[in-house]
């Protein structure tokens, strides 16, 4: 069944600290006051423009195995093929800030008001990130209340591009789910917009099955290695 998802501005509104380390300012250095001036005038855009909102579609494992193929151009390697196939619970899901955020951080860019650009766009992706894991944590929640076998299940999210998923299975992904319905479209290179969205496939299970090391041969041309911190709080959370 296909649900539209609903989030709270305070639920993924980043905090200040957050914001300012995305911008690479280490932790504990004393700000600017203009800095200080350009983070509130940021958060303060975005609390008033975003318009956050996502859809989810709960599907079966086999269902899936179509989507994760795509154009069939993933990395033999890629870890989401076993993962999936050993979940308890599968979901495609697509989410966006709205298209107003990402309007404005390019009227900021065009305009060449650099610094308030490039904090409202620290600001919403973080935010984007969030609404990621508050789905996450509603999904798991969600499969809680239903489980009748007592296993603890941890819900993760995965997207095309990332981990040897080939982007590609964003046109298949789009075509079970269908997230035009809240506004976002997808082109002929597979990107989204507005840019400030995210998608792909929510996966639940065993804790254990979410645990790989991070050391394939597309490890080596990752920009973001934003399986460390997942794979560190799942070690983390399991002592």
């Amino acid at each position: 069944m296909r649900k539209l998802l609903e989030f709270h501005m305070e639920d993924i509104l980043p905090a200040r600290e957050e914001v300012l380390r995305q911008q690479g300012m280490p932790p504990g250095k004393t700000v600017s006051g203009h800095i200080q001036s350009v983070l509130e005038e940021a958060l303060d855009e975005f609390t008033n423009e975003a318009r956050p909102t996502g859809i989810l579609q709960g599907l079966m494992v086999d269902e899936f195995e179509a989507i994760f193929t795509g154009e069939g151009q993933n990395d033999p390697e890629a870890p989401l093929e076993e993962i999936y196939q050993q979940a308890e619970g599968l979901a495609l899901f697509a989410l966006t800030i709205g298209g107003k955020i990402s309007t404005n951080i390019e009227e900021l860019f065009a305009g060449k008001n650099f610094a308030l650009g490039a904090m409202l766009d620290a600001v919403a992706s973080l935010a984007a990130d969030k609404a990621v894991v508050r789905t996450e944590e509603q999904y798991e929640k969600e499969l809680a209340n239903r489980n009748h076998h007592g296993t603890e299940l941890r819900v993760l999210g995965y997207s095309p591009g990332y981990c040897g998923w080939h982007i590609s299975a964003q046109r298949k992904l789009f075509k079970a789910l269908e997230p035009e319905r809240i506004g976002i479209t997808l082109n002929a290179s597979y990107l989204m917009t507005p840019l400030k969205s995210v998608s792909g496939v929510l996966v639940a299970g065993p804790r254990e099955i979410h645990l790989f090391k991070p050391s394939f041969s597309f490890c080596k041309v990752c920009k973001t290695y934003s399986c460390h911190e997942r794979l560190q709080d799942l070690k983390a959370t399991a002592t």
